[in-house]
């Protein structure tokens, strides 16, 4: 007999211990560009076609800078972003292109890529004295699940899936990779893994030849009244075993899906940023800092190989070279923290501040 929400329970033990001892750490960056917002969705209605074609990309501007500030800023920041208006919008906006695009008299439906300028973006967030973090974690693989009536949906055309194909996951501060069940992949076997069977989820890991892999569970609940989603495995913080249950409204599934899709997304976004954060003190939140660094080198190929090293450093934003010669560079850029967090986040990338006020001195360990 099925049951109700088969996977709103946690992970067992077993399973959680296994995935703590494959974590490995966490990834270096890589470079793409988190200032592009692609797969936006517009559907606005006016009295004309061109009223609401101008509204719907008026409005799409404003969404679609939004989303590139939440990306940048700390996961707990959304509520000190600034108000935006379409010309502060229309300042930074780079382009956009129309992915696809339908209309009627009164209707205009599209799917837009907006690219906005860094060092605009940049600039607003620090105004208003947000931290910025613009780089990228590895990418994540994520395994999208959507049982109906005791059976895994094959089809790839299933509400959960379409859902995160929907998202703009290259783009994302961690972006995902999805990766699709084999048919012989079968709701018994989705059991055992979820029941805490370890070498399941090795051979998942092994088949899309990924250490981080995230398996991303929906169902509908019997009664047709709860969306319930689960996510398991390792992302690039650590093990994650997250469950919820969100009540299915006018949208239906599919309006269901979309919305836990993007909070999904938001949650990996989250862990990995609350992982960047800098500590907090016991006096609040940790202050942007401004340091004068000496950066000391052997030659022009090692300050090119530290620089690109220090762009690289969680928190290290608005990076200016003063001077340069052939063994030192003078260069300003700002923290959220003091030395000691600077130092922290400097060591994985085998790079050592010493010296103090007035004096730091920067160097490749």
């Amino acid at each position: 007999m099925r049951r109700k929400n088969h996977f709103a329970r946690p992970i067992t033990p077993l399973l959680l211990s296994f995935l703590l001892t494959v974590f490995s750490g966490m990834a270096g960056a890589q470079s793409t560009d988190v200032y592009t917002v692609a797969k936006l969705s517009v559907d606005v209605r006016a009295k004309d076609a061109v009223s609401a074609k101008k509204q719907a990309i008026a409005d799409a501007k404003i969404r679609a800078l939004y989303t590139v500030m939440r990306r940048l800023a700390p996961f707990n920041s959304s509520q000190t972003l600034p108000v935006l208006k379409l010309k502060t919008v229309d300042d930074v906006l780079e382009g956009y292109t129309v992915r696809s695009e339908r209309n009627s008299k009164t209707q205009y439906l599209a799917t837009l890529d907006f690219a906005f300028n860094p060092e605009g973006v940049r600039r607003l967030l620090v105004e208003k004295n947000i931290p910025i973090n613009d780089q990228q974690a590895e990418p994540v693989a994520v395994l999208p699940l959507y049982v109906n009536k005791g059976k895994i949906d094959h089809t790839g055309r299933d509400p959960w899936r379409t859902a995160w194909n929907s998202l703009d996951l290259t783009n994302a501060i961690v972006p995902v990779r999805l990766v699709r069940p084999s048919p012989a992949f079968t709701f018994d076997k989705l059991t055992e893994l979820v029941g805490g069977n370890v070498e399941a989820y090795v051979a998942l890991r092994d088949k899309y030849k990924s250490d981080k892999l995230v398996v991303a569970i929906a169902e509908q609940s019997a009664d047709g009244k709860a969306f319930t989603t689960q996510l398991f495995g390792v992302d690039r913080v650590g093990s994650i075993s997250l469950t919820r249950n969100d009540p299915i409204h006018k949208g239906g599934v599919k309006a269901s899906a979309s919305e836990a899709a993007s909070i999904a997304l938001g949650v990996i976004e989250g862990r990995w940023k609350f992982v960047l954060s800098p500590a907090v003190g016991e006096g609040g939140a940790a202050t942007l800092n401004a340091f004068d660094v000496v950066v000391e080198f052997g030659g022009m190929r090692e300050w090119r190989d530290i620089r690109g090293r220090l762009r690289k450093v969680p928190g290290v934003q608005a990076l200016d070279v003063g001077s340069l010669s052939a063994r030192t560079a003078s260069v300003k850029f700002q923290f959220l923290g003091g030395p000691d967090r600077l130092s922290q986040a400097l060591a994985p990338h085998g790079l050592a501040l010493t010296g103090g006020e007035g004096s730091w001195v920067l160097r490749s360990n």
